[in-house]
């Protein structure tokens, strides 16, 4: 478990110990990242027949996604005198570790794959990491960070394959929970499953809603890994989801998402769209497509309350205008129009 510490303790102090994550290691690192990352805002729809949503808005991190919680607790636990990290990613786990490096005064290098959206990639510059791009398959620009952290002795800060990592991802909905009160499923994307693993970690030791994954139809890896009970790849996957576009799950986060994990949703890309111009018109926020994705699968599921994870609004401006007119197309069937999954049309309000 995560030992007690705030900061950056030193090697070895905070890590987690292999295996399953737990409660109290989602708790510890939250007190580790509270002065780092924002306590976003808890959302509320409403629909018909008693359907309640309540969702964790990450797209409002200051990085845009929730993946400031991981960096920032992987990288409060090094040692001091660190020479540096470096990181691979397709986007928002490259623009969070650049983002804390520049803040805590870490060099960092981040690997990234070629069809990066530019938008993130023009993020992760501007705060100060030297970028070194590879091609578009995530198992590439992984060998490629691990071959970098060997040959000059850098940290490396995985963007989901690490327990600490995990942990401080699950501040979300520890987060969620505490602020919005209890709910019956929990909709989260997955891509290698720190998210998951951390979300289930907290939610098992608080109130054990169903825990739902949402992955894209083409990339579900941690479905399929699922029903055979042990971890399995599948071909590089190709959606609009650049952010879930992972090939196998992550082998340290791999017993918590086996033990505590209830089923895998999967999403096409135009429910992804959908669910980007349904954020838009009816929520008031942007999403990317990775972002979407649990919201996408809560509204076609329905029924009960449940819990969402937003997990990020960096967007490409194309895909970004494509949602935009899915969503204006959508007001101009008029008010009483039905809207997705049979929720009503009335604005989100923030939980109070």
């Amino acid at each position: 478990m995560i030992r007690e510490g705030g900061g950056r303790t030193g090697a070895g102090t905070g890590a987690v110990e292999r295996g399953v994550i737990g409660l109290v290691d989602v708790r510890t690192a939250a007190r580790r990242i509270a002065p780092y990352v924002a306590r976003t805002p808890v959302l509320e729809w409403s629909g018909e027949s008693g359907h309640l949503l309540r969702l964790k808005a990450e797209s409002l991190q200051p990085v845009g996604s929730f993946k400031i919680r991981g960096a920032f607790s992987r990288m409060l636990t090094l040692p001091d005198g660190c020479p540096g990290v470096v990181a691979h990613s397709s986007g928002n786990h490259a623009r969070a570790v650049a983002h804390a490096g520049r803040l805590l005064g870490i060099p960092t290098t981040v690997v990234m794959p070629s069809n990066a959206p530019s938008v993130k990639r023009k993020a992760v510059e501007a705060d100060g990491a030297r970028v070194v791009t590879v091609g578009p398959d995530s198992e590439e620009r992984k060998a490629a960070a691990i071959e970098i952290s060997v040959r000059d002795g850098l940290s490396l800060v995985a963007p989901y394959d690490d327990p600490e990592v995990a942990a401080g991802q699950g501040t979300a909905a520890l987060e969620l929970w505490e602020d919005g009160g209890p709910f019956d499923r929990f909709y989260c994307p997955v891509s290698g499953g720190g998210l998951i693993a951390g979300c289930a970690a907290a939610l098992s030791g608080l109130g054990a809603p169903e825990i739902i994954g949402v992955e894209p139809a083409s990339g579900d890896d941690v479905r399929r890994s699922l029903a055979a009970g042990r971890r399995l790849a599948v071909p590089p996957p190709v959606t609009i989801a650049d952010g879930l576009a992972v090939r196998t799950p992550g082998e340290q986060v791999w017993p918590t998402i086996r033990a505590l994990v209830g089923r895998i949703e999967t999403v096409t890309d135009d429910e992804l769209l959908g669910a980007m111009a349904f954020a838009l018109s009816h929520l008031r926020i942007v999403l990317e497509p990775a972002g979407a994705a649990a919201l996408a699968a809560a509204i076609r599921v329905g029924g009960e309350t449940a819990g969402v994870i937003l997990s990020g609004g960096n967007v490409e401006p194309g895909l970004l205008a494509e949602a935009a007119g899915l969503a204006a197309a959508s007001s101009g069937r008029g008010a009483g129009a039905p809207a997705p999954g049979g929720l009503n049309r009335e604005g989100a309000s923030p939980r109070t």
